[in-house]
């Protein structure tokens, strides 16, 4: 809103508001204010109300529950220093200090920081046993979330690649200690259950202080732990340390060498079983390969005898090249039979009418003084017999060229070709044997395929 002249102008109560309302946004919004608790009170969704107060003064604060994870739940007549923005409210005029982070003054002892917040995540139902989930007995990917140059790592691979050697070991690196730690665990069992990377996963680290384990003890930690789909096993430090992973993860190991053999527990009894099962089937094995070796050797003897008998079945199958030329003869044949009939037909013509003309002239000698009536009736006879004797061998002619016709095509209705130039090939391997099936070629044969005009050469890519 527009800057007001307060001096010479009267202001609404919502306006009046609003510009406190800015005011105080703009002015205070980072400010660390140590101060008493009095008043606390949890609401119903979860946030925390309470008032800062000192010797002269207080200060109404609120803690929303996203800030919650990284506080202790505070008692009334803490001494806190808390860090945070003041805000003020226009519906009621209510100014309120929003607590974004918070701790004890003076409260040192993280042993008892680390107890209080246990306590608080106890209460939440965090570390009940039917909220666990049961450690799977078959894994093909453990995962394993730890410092990718320390001891813990180390001690995990030494331990799964003599019990398990066949399982796969996803890391997922992070630093297990100092400023920033928990927050990088936490993203790295995040980043896990996100891509389901694995069946089970082990947080942990190698032993150390304390300060050391404290990341294992952090909100961010527990958090990630509680929300994953994953089975988790906590194995951080030694046997005495026990962070709050130890008591939210589905399973505490002692030590990480102790998570990696409960992780392989399943996968090594197998091993053993199958080391067992694998010394008696060899002996079996062998027994049997000798009966098998004998039965392989008959066999072989059987199918030589057997692509004998079909290398011999195979050489009277004639080639196409073959068949083509029986065809073209028999073509040649057709067409010799036909000249030969014509010839004869020809011949058995011209000795009919060499006879009919000698019996003319025989007649005609001894007829000369015959009426020219009878003359005439043997000249019809004559010219009758000529055109008879000429329609026969017409038709003899016709007949002997219908059958030529006839085996012409039962020749082309035969030929190979015929088949050809309705677009089909003829396929042929080494040696030019007829490929039928494509079991009997192979990657790099060469085949020879027969087209109508000519032949193509190619090389097999797969068989």
């Amino acid at each position: 809103m527009e800057p007001y002249d307060l001096l010479g102008k009267t202001l609404t109560v919502s306006e009046a508001n609003d510009l406190i309302h800015s005011a105080v946004e703009e002015l205070f919004c980072e400010m660390t204010i140590e101060g008493e608790i009095s008043g606390f009170r949890p609401a119903s969704s979860g946030h925390w109300y309470f008032t800062l107060k000192d010797r002269d003064a207080a200060l109404d604060a609120a803690v929303f529950r996203s800030h919650q994870l990284s506080m202790l739940i505070p008692q009334n007549g803490d001494l806190v220093v808390a860090r945070g923005s003041l805000s003020y409210y226009t519906k009621n005029g209510k100014l309120t200090f929003i607590v974004r982070e918070m701790r004890k003054k003076g409260d040192g002892d993280l042993l008892q920081q680390i107890e209080k917040r246990k306590e608080y995540y106890r209460n939440l139902g965090y570390f009940d046993e039917d909220r666990k989930k049961p450690i799977p007995e078959e894994i093909s990917v453990l995962g394993v979330v730890t410092s990718p140059t320390g001891a813990a790592i180390r001690d995990i691979l030494n331990v799964t690649r003599r019990r398990a050697p066949s399982l796969d070991i996803l890391i997922f690196p992070a630093r297990v200690q100092g400023e920033g730690a928990a927050e990088e665990i936490a993203m790295r069992i995040r980043q896990a259950d996100l891509f389901e990377a694995c069946d089970l996963l082990i947080v942990g680290r190698g032993g150390g202080s304390i300060e050391d384990l404290a990341a294992f003890s952090e909100p961010a930690v527990i958090e990630a732990i509680h929300s994953s789909s994953i089975p988790i096993i906590s194995a951080v430090g030694h046997e005495i340390d026990w962070p709050i992973s130890d008591y939210a993860a589905d399973r505490r190991a002692p030590t990480p060498s102790a998570a990696a053999e409960i992780a392989t527990e399943t996968i090594y009894r197998r091993r053993g079983r199958l080391s067992s099962a694998l010394f008696a089937a060899s002996s079996l094995m062998k027994g049997k390969t000798y009966d098998a070796s004998a039965r392989l050797s008959s066999a072989f003897h059987a199918l030589s005898a057997f692509e004998k008998r079909i290398m011999g079945y195979r050489a009277r199958i004639p080639s196409v090249e073959d068949l083509r030329h029986l065809l073209i003869l028999r073509m040649r044949n057709a067409e010799t039979r036909l000249g030969y009939a014509e010839e004869d037909a020809a011949n058995a013509m011209e000795a009919r009418l060499g006879s009919a003309a000698r019996r003319l002239a025989e007649l005609k000698a001894a007829a000369s003084d015959a009426a020219g009536g009878r003359i005439r009736a043997y000249e019809a006879l004559l010219s009758s017999l000529m055109l008879e004797s000429e329609r026969a061998g017409k038709e003899k002619a016709r007949l002997a060229g219908f059958r030529l016709r006839a085996a012409i095509r039962e020749c082309e209705a035969l030929s190979p070709l015929q088949i050809l130039r309705r677009g089909y090939s003829v396929t042929e391997g080494s040696g030019g044997r007829i490929i039928r099936h494509a079991g009997e070629v192979h990657e790099g044969d060469i085949i020879t395929t027969r087209l109508m005009d000519g032949t193509v050469r190619s090389i097999v890519k797969e068989g």
